[in-house]
């Protein structure tokens, strides 16, 4: 079964088809009852000017309809034949996953360089990305490694983790890592969280 996909007309050719053009009526007929200047008629035969509130009130009162009715077919058929798809907008869930996702990353950024007098010396917000998500061990994330297993609450690195969708499997090794670099001793928390992996 083939279904056709629906034509949406400009709501002056519906009226056309239904109204004027059975009843003979003229441009300038139609002028001289609704009160519209012919510019205004002509270019809505043309669809270069669309339906107003006021103008569909008109038309409404003088063919028997409603006008929310043409405002609803205006608004459809201006729907259809707009091509602007405005990818400059954000939607508002990605918005607000940004927010978290920045809201847990500066905490845990601001707890790691609490105990860093020297502000040159301060970690970044990438710093964190790379450490868990590219496992990265090199000696200068080395305090930061030890700082996010000793004093970041592990609540807020597996939120983190979630948020920004980084592997269980690369915080087990960063974890693996903490403990055999620094002796330190197990955390159960993430003893647990990496048991069956």
């Amino acid at each position: 079964m083939i279904i056709k996909s629906r034509i949406m007309i400009a709501p002056i050719d519906f009226i056309k088809e239904k109204y004027i053009q059975p009843n003979h009526i003229t441009q300038d007929k139609l002028c001289d009852a609704l009160g519209i200047g012919k510019k205004t008629i002509s270019e809505l035969y043309q669809h270069k000017r669309s339906f107003t509130i006021h103008t569909a009130k008109k038309f409404a009162k003088f063919f028997n309809i409603k006008a929310e009715f043409i405002l609803m077919k205006q608004l459809e058929y201006d729907l259809a034949h707009d091509t602007k798809n405005y990818e400059h907008i954000i939607p508002l869930q990605e918005v607000l996953e940004d927010d978290k996702r920045l809201s847990i990353a500066q905490w845990i950024l601001a707890t790691i360089n609490n105990s860093i007098s020297d502000a040159k010396m301060h970690y970044r917000l990438d710093d964190i990305y790379t450490i868990i998500n590219d496992m990265d061990t090199s000696k200068k994330f080395h305090y930061a490694i030890l700082t996010i297993f000793k004093e970041v609450d592990y609540s807020d690195v597996i939120k983190y983790c979630e948020l920004f969708n980084i592997n269980k499997e690369n915080l087990k090794q960063i974890y693996s890592f903490y403990k055999n670099e620094f002796n330190n001793e197990e955390i159960k928390q993430y003893e647990w969280l990496f048991k069956e992996l």
